[in-house]
């Protein structure tokens, strides 16, 4: 055997050692990539129209002020009453709040029981605040976390209706 067939045998075993390293990454990437919790279509839709709509408001005129009313108006401030599941495997369910608490996890002994491997066994509660006299939330020290309205919640916080909780692959919110 020649030293020219043994350089080229060398460096052709070499490429086709990286082709096939390269094929085993992509293949991973995409196996964690089908695995991790991604929006549903109706999520992704609607956060679409919310962006839309504040770029929408952004570029609209200024309204021109009115002059304020003799006896200023008392704002009503509506208390959710229901956690309605939007998204994830449970999306659509909903529960009523009442006075108590609410956890969330995977464990059968929580009120809801979220079945993915993303949420930890006791992973959030949902309860009333006694100070301000609305629903807070708080993570229980899970792994991955608890996300409200796109930050990652560090310690409790009041939760105001309408603002999206996700927590692995299910998103909820309080109406």
């Amino acid at each position: 055997m020649t030293e020219l067939t043994f350089t080229v045998l060398k460096y052709g075993f070499l490429i086709l050692l990286w082709v096939f390293v390269w094929l085993a990454v992509r293949s991973l990437h995409r196996d964690v990539a089908s695995y991790s919790p991604k929006p549903s279509k109706k999520h992704r839709k609607r956060t679409q129209a919310a962006q839309q709509a504040a770029q929408q408001a952004a570029q609209a005129p200024a309204p021109t002020p009115t002059p304020a009313p003799v006896k200023p108006a008392r704002p009503t401030v509506e208390q959710p009453t229901v956690l309605v599941i939007i998204d994830g495997p449970l999306a659509g369910t909903t529960m009523p709040l009442g006075n108590g608490q609410i956890t969330l996890g995977r464990a059968a002994g929580n009120s809801v029981v979220l079945d993915d491997e993303f949420v930890s066994s006791h992973h959030a509660r949902i309860f009333r605040d006694p100070g301000s006299g609305g629903w807070a939330i708080e993570d229980l020290g899970s792994t991955n976390g608890t996300v409200v309205g796109g930050k990652k919640l560090i310690e409790a916080a009041v939760l105001p209706a309408r603002v999206p909780v996700r927590i692995g692959a299910t998103t909820f919110e309080l109406r």
